[in-house]
């Protein structure tokens, strides 16, 4: 299999920054005009309390952890961050399709027509709650003939477009929107946390013929569906691995530090033959003055972490089912973001939704150090294909204008 392609811009600086649960990262690159492939300068992360099922309850605390990760960043890369590209996620983020239709009788269809799809199918607001943050084409037909990928050149009285479409709730976009320009940065686009990961860490092969890309993060599992190409469907669950380490605290009666400690070093989402013979150190809730430690085998730490496990895939399982696209993909499935490194978690995915699993990190890095190819930073180095795939660069000042997806930049300053 072949990494996932893109266009060849020039050189240029990115930034991205990822907002999650637990943490802030900034990833500063540099395109070459020779190669498609970002070289990281300098990446930076912090720590976030305050960042709860994905909302900000405490702006200051965001602020802060934002400011340190873009200051570790900038200093790595000796440059100033002034334009980023942003994620969003949880459970506000609605995916459908929308079907549009255009009159092009007379001419072959060209790159106008599909940017006038684009724009009346950006133009449907579902609610003046909601907002969309990303529309992709997925088809298109002529006169409802047979779907093509790229109708370009070609005839026809009507043309139709089928654009996939993902909306935010608008007061949470420009919460977090004015919380960067608060730091001093302008947001050059909001991308879903699981497209971009799909962006990062999927190769050519699993994108064409279909793929499951489920990003477990803290608070959030974000899933994205790839087919034929595109991004086609989306859906978020309010659960991640923040949940697991929630029950080993409760069930171990031991800190959130403590938990989080024991999940890294000895948690699995399956049984193994050792679990039942194996010891481990668990600090026990005190008075903080004495430690105080007792011995659990392996496997109650196993039987803890496998229901929730097993919980989030099967929620994955039904949400993907009733969308109707869990039977069109391939039999592939990608797990990224932090939480996929829990042991077992890739065996339990096959099991539980009967299709081949992987572990995806960051593909597309050129001269990169090891530590950025962790599942951690997917969504982060995602941001910055997706900025690739845009042309767009730190030194412009206006939306990019090539490419069908330019009118939802033009959308995103109208309102942002």
């Amino acid at each position: 299999m072949t990494q996932a392609r893109f266009r060849q811009p020039s050189q240029k600086i990115i930034t991205s920054i990822d907002i999650g649960s637990s943490k802030v990262c900034c990833i500063i690159a540099r395109i070459n005009g020779s190669d498609s492939t970002p070289t990281i300068l300098g990446l930076g992360h912090h720590g976030i309390q305050g960042v709860k099922q994905g909302f900000t309850p405490n702006m200051d605390a965001l602020e802060n952890a934002i400011l340190n990760a873009v200051h570790k960043a900038e200093k790595a890369a000796n440059l100033t961050v002034k334009q980023a590209f942003l994620n969003i996620s949880g459970n506000h983020l609605l995916s459908e399709i929308v079907k549009v239709t255009t009159d092009v009788q007379g001419h072959g269809v060209d790159d106008a027509d599909i940017k006038r799809l684009m724009i009346e199918g950006t133009s449907i607001n579902p609610s003046k709650n909601f907002s969309i943050v990303h529309a992709n084409p997925i088809k298109f037909s002529l006169d409802n003939g047979q779907p093509v990928k790229n109708p370009k050149g070609m005839y026809g009285k009507t043309l139709t477009g089928y654009l996939h479409i993902v909306t935010a709730q608008l007061n949470t976009a420009r919460t977090i929107v004015s919380c960067l320009r608060h730091c001093h940065i302008d947001v050059k686009g909001i991308v879903p946390s699981a497209i971009a990961s799909g962006f990062s860490s999927l190769v050519d092969d699993e994108i064409d013929l279909g793929v499951i890309l489920i990003d477990l993060g803290s608070h959030y599992t974000n899933v994205a569906v790839f087919m034929n190409g595109d991004v086609v469907h989306t859906e978020s669950i309010p659960l991640g691995s923040a949940s697991i380490t929630s029950d080993l605290a409760h069930g171990l009666s031991t800190s959130w530090i403590a938990a989080e400690r024991i999940k890294i070093l000895h948690g699995n989402a399956l049984e193994t033959s050792e679990d039942s013979r194996i010891m481990v150190d668990v600090p026990q809730m005190d008075d903080g003055q004495h430690e105080n430690l007792i011995q659990v085998r392996r496997s109650l730490i196993t039987a803890i972490i496998k229901p929730r496990a097993e919980e989030i895939l099967e929620l994955v399982k039904k949400r993907l089912e009733k969308s109707g696209v869990y039977k069109i993909t391939s039999r592939r499935v990608v797990l990224t973001g932090g939480g996929s490194q829990l042991s077992g978690l890739k065996e339990l995915t096959h099991h539980i939704l009967n299709k081949q699993a992987r572990l995806g990190k960051p593909l597309n890095l050129l001269n990169s150090k090891e530590n950025y190819r962790f599942p951690s930073f997917s969504t982060c180095t995602g941001l910055l294909t997706f900025a690739l795939r845009q042309n767009y660069s730190d030194k412009e000042t206006d939306a990019p204008q090539k490419g069908w997806i330019s009118p939802l930049f033009k959308w995103f300053k109208d309102n942002f």
